[in-house]
């Protein structure tokens, strides 16, 4: 219980209740941000490069005339890509 004479941070301890956007922009480094930003593209583009074989079957099956040869490219292009992207996610874990 806190008695008038005692500060709300005497009975905190050493809990800190300070609000992170209390933090000084300047003190955040260029890694955390980075980790910050890419992490859920990471993780995006790999769950991509998981998924996006089960396509080929059904663009193959479909036929090859018209408009799906360019599907076909359009989704082996952004498989690659995914699979550049998401090639480092969970490494560190």
């Amino acid at each position: 219980m806190i008695t008038p004479d005692q500060d709300v941070s005497e009975e905190n301890g050493s809990m800190s209740i300070a609000s992170p956007f209390d933090a000084d922009p300047s003190d955040i480094d260029v890694e955390s941000l980075q980790a910050l930003v890419f992490r859920p593209v990471e993780t995006t583009a790999f769950w991509a490069a998981v998924a996006l074989p089960l396509a080929y079957p059904a663009l193959v099956i479909g036929g090859l005339d018209g408009r799906e040869p360019f599907f076909l490219v359009a989704t082996f292009v952004l498989h690659v890509v995914s699979l550049c992207l998401g090639r480092d996610h969970r490494r560190d874990a």
